[in-house]
C-alpha cells in the first residue's frame, strides 16, 4: 500500500509542485554530474538530453496523477473499509480519517477551500498519536473532548460577543501563563476579514470534534457516551458560524446540554484556541502550528 498511498498523495498541486522542484534538483545534479565526466564540450547536448529523457517525462507522468490521483485514493479507501487492521498504520488511520470525514462532516459556505484538508491532517495527527502512545480508543475520545469543550466556549463567546457589542479592553488583556495577552475568543467590533478568520477556525474545530467522535466509534466498535450532543453542538455550530459570517436571520445561540464533559482552566483554552487559529489561518502546510495544536490538545 506504501506505493500507492505516495502515489495518490500526488493528486494533491502541492505535493506535485513539491515533487518537481525536488525532481528538476536531482535532475540537475544528475546532468552537472555527467558534464563532468563526459566534458565541457558536450554540456549543451547532456543537458538536453537529460531534460527531454529524464526530467519531462516524470514529470508529465506526475501530473496524470492529477486525475488518476484521486480514483487510487478511494480504491485504498474502499479496500481498507471493513479491515481489522484499518487503523494500524499512520497510512491508514489517514485514509479512515478521510473516510470518516467526507461522511459525516459539511463544511459551512464561509470554510475556505483547504479547511477540509487542514481538519482531516489535525484529526489525523491527533487520532494516530492517541493510537501510538498506547492510549487507545479511549485517547482519541479525550481529544474528542477536550475539542468540544473548548467549541462550547468558543461558540458562546461569539453569541455573546455578538449579544454584547464591543469586548471591552480589560477582556482583551486577560492574562496568560506565559504573560502575554491571549487573543479574545470573539471581538464583535474586529473588521469583517478578522472575524471571518475566527468564525472559519470555529468551524474547523466543529468539523474536527465531528471526525474525533466518528474515529473512536469506528476504532472502538461502540457509540461515545456523549457522542450525541458533540455532533449536536458541531452541526449547530457549523450552522451559526453561517448565521453571524454572512449576516443571516436565525435563532439565537442555545448552546447544547452535556457538550462540555470536561473542566479546562481559562488559560488552556486561550491557548488551545491561540493555537488551531493560527494553524487555520497559516497558508498549508503549516507542520509547526499544527504540531502546537497536538501538543495542546495533548496538554
Amino acid at each position: 500500500m506504501t506505493l500507492r498511498y505516495a502515489l495518490s498523495e500526488l493528486r494533491r498541486p502541492t505535493a506535485r509542485r513539491a515533487f518537481g522542484r525536488a525532481w528538476l534538483w536531482v535532475c540537475g545534479a544528475g546532468a552537472l554530474a555527467s558534464v563532468m565526466a563526459v566534458g565541457w564540450d558536450h554540456a549543451f547536448f547532456i543537458a538536453a538530453l537529460w531534460l527531454v529523457c529524464v526530467f519531462a517525462p516524470a514529470r508529465i507522468a506526475v501530473e496524470v496523477l492529477h486525475s488518476r490521483g484521486p480514483r487510487i485514493r478511494r480504491d485504498l479507501q474502499l479496500a481498507l473499509a471493513g479491515r481489522q487492521d484499518r487503523y494500524a498504520t499512520s497510512e491508514h488511520v489517514t485514509l479512515m480519517v478521510e473516510t470518516l470525514f467526507a461522511r459525516e462532516v459539511h463544511l459551512p459556505r464561509l470554510a475556505p477551500p483547504d479547511l477540509g484538508g487542514k481538519v482531516i491532517e489535525a484529526a489525523s495527527r491527533l487520532s494516530d498519536g492517541a493510537l501510538r502512545r498506547g492510549g487507545g480508543s479511549a485517547a482519541v475520545v479525550q481529544a474528542a473532548t477536550i475539542c468540544a469543550t473548548l467549541l462550547q466556549h468558543w461558540t458562546g463567546a461569539v453569541a455573546a460577543g455578538e449579544s454584547a457589542g464591543a469586548v471591552p479592553e480589560a477582556a482583551r488583556r486577560a492574562t496568560a501563563g506565559n504573560g502575554v495577552a491571549p487573543p479574545a475568543l470573539w471581538d464583535p467590533s474586529a473588521s469583517v476579514q478578522d472575524q471571518w478568520v475566527t468564525l472559519r477556525a470555529v468551524a474547523g474545530l466543529a468539523a474536527l470534534t465531528i471526525t474525533l467522535t466518528a474515529v473512536y466509534e469506528d476504532c472502538s466498535g461502540r457509540a461515545a457516551e456523549a457522542g450525541g450532543a458533540f455532533r449536536a453542538l458541531a452541526e449547530a455550530t457549523l450552522d451559526y458560524v453561517d448565521q453571524v459570517g454572512l449576516l443571516l436571520d436565525g435563532p439565537p445561540w442555545d448552546g447544547v446540554e452535556g457538550a462540555a464533559q470536561r473542566e479546562l482552566s481559562p488559560e488552556r483554552l486561550s491557548r488551545l484556541a491561540e493555537t488551531w487559529l493560527g494553524f487555520c489561518a497559516a497558508p498549508p502546510p503549516a507542520p509547526r502550528r499544527l504540531r502546537a495544536f497536538v501538543e495542546a490538545v495533548a496538554g
